[in-house]
């Protein structure tokens, strides 16, 4: 039994900004979202199938270590001294994002989602994030 999901998303990582009512629907503020949670959402969707699971990664109440890095590129004129992205997004709101992208595809729930392995940010190119999943 596959016990550990790895991949990439190719791409700048986008936070899951707030969220806002329109009628029956919501809204998120920021435009780069949406595609930016597609993005994960479908990278998740063809490693799950290469990996020959072809339902919900963890089934309902199976724990979930999660380990994410965000790579983003180093402005072109960096303050000196400044060698991690100690700048917004703000990592809690890129794990968000990322939480949401996988709802259905790689578990049930991110309620399910009970450890996480060290989440950063980083400088580095091209623009990334970088997922392994795995069964505890």
């Amino acid at each position: 039994m596959i016990r550990r999901v790895t991949f990439t998303v190719l791409g700048r990582p986008a936070p899951q900004g707030s969220m806002r009512s329109l009628g029956k629907f919501m809204k998120c503020d920021n435009p780069n979202t949406m595609p930016y949670r597609q993005a994960v959402g479908w990278s998740a969707l063809d490693a799950r199938t290469k990996a020959g699971i072809h339902d919900v990664f963890a089934a309902r109440h199976v724990p979930v270590l999660l380990g994410l890095v965000f790579y983003f590129a180093p402005p072109q004129k960096m303050p000196k001294g400044r060698t991690l992205p100690a700048v917004k997004p703000d990592l809690d709101k890129l794990c968000r994002s990322v939480f949401d992208a996988c709802k259905g595809i790689l578990w049930v729930d991110d309620g399910q989602i009970v450890e996480m392995d060290r989440p950063r940010k980083l400088y580095g190119v091209p623009e990334r994030t970088e997922i392994t999943v795995a069964l505890l």
